[in-house]
């Protein structure tokens, strides 16, 4: 069916690495003068973004969130939300973004045709697995702040986090304000990493800038780790805020979309973490904590991103082997934060905010659905 104005319906997964969620938030801003949107997600209680987003939102539990078998939870608890979803607003575009179960999708495209457009992140593997039954769906691909002067006609530019274009300060200008009481902050920024590398990741982290500098404030944003509150750490949940990035003076982070298109348009000097298969091993003796196990692509796309990254100038990588031997990975995350240190934290990167593509990416799913609606 199609409307006056175009109805569009967003739907990201869990947002653990990619930032699905935020992004997708800031795609749905922009097609609101344009379309009536409404989003279903299956990230939990966290916030879309520095702000709730202004167009409906429906939550959904994950099979993680919910410790249901991943088949059952798709027959009997994901499918009939989005059919009656499906049902109720009658889209004319499903926009997916993020790792969902092709064979929801699939049945979705059967019972509710429509036009159907799926966004990646061109660091992210390819758009692929298998078509839906009647229709490919039509993929938008968001280009990467990474790729200096690689953008081409099939990207958009790159899609900056909200937290950075309502920053001021920090990592956005050459120096303080005058004045300016702001206490410089370390962000250790780990979705994805296994819970116990996450834990000794971060007591190798604490212990450095303890030592180094000791002034400074560290936190600890949407943490694995049921950490209490010690003076000058901080725990953060739902993403970073403007605040934060205003008075962030570098980071750790794991190179997903979210980080990186929040810390390096920001110049913030940022040691970017990937982990390697050791940290799939809990450390003896120690129960194994549920989590959202990596496919290898989306490690290899993480990889790819750090190292495109570095090259062009946004900080520096190193790869951890897991918590098995600490004192191992104490040795390569200190010998990784002394580059940094030895710069004296100074702003990464280029000196211009790059463009932003949120409207571009809004545009392209406009374009796909006028090019694929009946006639």
């Amino acid at each position: 069916m199609t409307h006056p104005r175009r109805r569009v319906l967003l739907l990201s997964d869990d947002d653990v690495v990619t930032g699905t969620l935020r992004r997708l938030t800031r795609i749905g801003e922009n097609l609101t003068a344009e379309a009536d949107v409404v989003m279903a997600t299956l990230a939990g209680q966290v916030a879309a973004g520095p702000q709730e987003p202004r167009f409906p939102l429906q939550r959904i539990g994950s099979h993680y969130s919910l410790n249901a078998d991943p088949e059952i939870w798709e027959r009997d608890y994901l499918l009939p939300r989005l059919d009656r979803l499906m049902s109720g607003f009658a889209p004319d575009v499903l926009v997916v973004d993020g790792d969902l179960p092709a064979r929801v999708l699939e049945r979705l495209g059967r019972a509710h045709p429509t036009v159907h457009v799926r966004l990646a992140s061109a660091a992210e593997a390819p758009i692929g697995g298998k078509p839906a039954a009647r229709s490919t769906p039509t993929p938008v691909i968001l280009g990467e702040i990474t790729e200096d002067g690689a953008q081409s006609a099939a990207t958009t530019a790159p899609l900056l986090d909200a937290a950075v274009r309502g920053a001021t300060g920090g990592g956005l200008t050459a120096g303080s304000e005058p004045g300016e009481t702001r206490a410089p902050t370390v962000v250790l920024d780990l979705p994805g990493v296994s819970p116990d590398t996450t834990a000794a990741v971060e007591d190798a982290v604490l212990e450095f800038f303890a030592a180094r500098r000791p002034e400074w404030r560290v936190a600890l944003l949407d943490s694995a780790v049921a950490r209490r509150a010690a003076p000058g750490v901080e725990r953060i949940s739902g993403g970073a805020t403007a605040e934060l990035v205003s008075r962030t003076v570098g980071a750790v982070a794991v190179p997903g979309h979210r980080a990186v298109h929040t810390w390096s348009p920001a110049r913030i000097p940022t040691l970017w973490l990937t982990e390697g298969p050791g940290g799939e091993k809990p450390i003896r003796g120690a129960a194994e904590r549920p989590r959202r196990r990596l496919r290898l692509d989306q490690q290899e796309a993480l990889r790819r991103r750090a190292t495109q990254a570095v090259q062009a100038g946004w900080g520096h990588h190193t790869e951890v082997e897991g918590p098995q031997d600490i004192d191992a990975l104490r040795a390569r995350l200190t010998g990784a934060l002394d580059v940094l240190d030895d710069r004296g934290w100074a702003p990464a990167g280029p000196a211009r905010m790059p463009e932003d593509g949120a409207e571009q990416a809004a545009e392209a799913i406009l374009r796909a659905a006028s090019a694929q609606a009946p006639a």
